[in-house]
């Protein structure tokens, strides 16, 4: 009896020091279907966890702006699924009468990020640059001016200059448009996130938990901004689509490949993007005479978790039984 519970306690004391992949990572080959609803109007953003099977719902409306978490991070980004727009015009000073005429900020354009995560196209870019002497040694930053798409009125505008940032913290100012001047504000970088994000609402603040803790998902099923062919020309567009969590997921493409027949020794043929909308939306296509979406499931991503392992992943349907849309439904098999 003594060594039976002798046992029983050496084996729950190894259990509590199991890791999160070594007690619940998925068996090579086992195939998982699973499925999520976006929402009536798209307004959830599912963060999915491929080792678990598991999604971590939060809201699309909690956040305005982000930044970037990490040590060397220093960009910033705006949530282009809830159509915030930044507008930029060269203007360094708030005493400017410019810096509060409506008329003239509407009349600059429209900026928004690109979708594929990247500093360089996004809407703020490298804000280190938009800069000019103050004539004393130091530097006056540029005023970027926001757009809250759910507010009116000059309360719809916020000015944002981006002052300083170190491996902790950015330093920031904020005002309204009939505020001449305003304290710096700090926002401590989240270093369990990929980004610290901020809200405008109830006099602006960082917001929590916005974001799950980087470790603890892989992708992202959430509404965004993004160019898409409108021939001759092309457009901006709202979509539905998937983010790849920047903190080591990769991703690569086989429409060619059988999804029954890929394994591990396929993973040498791809080309991994560390692009945040490497899988993206276009796994399904619209019909704009029907207005029915349909998924092409001949389109495998293969995906490298934050785990470090592979797996494969194909699109089923964009419907739920009762067809109602926003409901993707995908398969996926760990292969390495």
């Amino acid at each position: 009896m003594k060594s039976l519970l002798y046992i029983v306690t050496i084996m729950l004391c190894l259990s509590s020091c199991f890791k999160k992949d070594d007690a619940i990572v998925l068996p090579l080959g086992t195939t998982e279907i699973s499925s999520c609803f976006m929402g009536d109007n798209y307004e959830k953003q599912m963060y999915f966890d491929l080792s678990s099977n598991t999604f971590i719902e939060k809201q699309l409306v909690d956040w305005d702006i982000s930044f970037e978490s990490s040590d060397n991070g220093f960009g910033v980004f705006i949530n282009t699924g809830y159509n915030i727009k930044v507008r930029k015009a060269n203007i360094y000073n708030l005493n400017e009468t410019l810096v509060r005429d409506t008329t003239y900020i509407k009349q600059q354009s429209e900026l928004v990020d690109g979708s594929d995560g990247k500093i360089s196209s996004s809407a703020i870019g490298d804000w280190r640059s938009y800069k000019i002497n103050d004539g004393s040694g130091g530097y006056i930053y540029g005023i970027y001016f926001i757009e809250l798409s759910y507010l009116t009125g000059t309360d719809r505008f916020r000015r944002l200059q981006i002052i300083g940032v170190s491996d902790s913290v950015y330093a920031i100012k904020i005002t309204k448009l009939d505020e001449f001047n305003a304290p710096i504000t700090l926002i401590h970088k989240n270093k369990m996130q990929n980004f610290t994000f901020y809200s405008f609402k109830n006099g602006g603040g960082v917001v929590d938990n916005v974001e799950p803790p980087k470790t603890m998902w892989d992708i992202e099923f959430t509404k965004y901004k993004t160019v898409i062919p409108n021939p001759p020309t092309t457009i901006l567009y709202s979509v539905l689509g998937v983010f790849s969590n920047r903190n080591n997921v990769t991703v690569g493409i086989d429409s060619t490949s059988k999804f029954e027949d890929i394994d591990a020794k396929y993973i040498s043929n791809y080309n991994f993007s560390t692009n945040k909308d490497a899988i993206g939306y276009e796994w399904k296509t619209f019909d704009r005479t029907s207005y029915v979406y349909t998924v092409n499931s001949n389109i495998t991503f293969i995906i490298k978790d934050t785990d470090g392992d592979y797996y494969k992943m194909r699109f089923l349907d964009y419907y739920d039984k009762f067809r109602v849309k926003g409901n993707p439904k995908f398969e996926f098999i760990r292969i390495k």
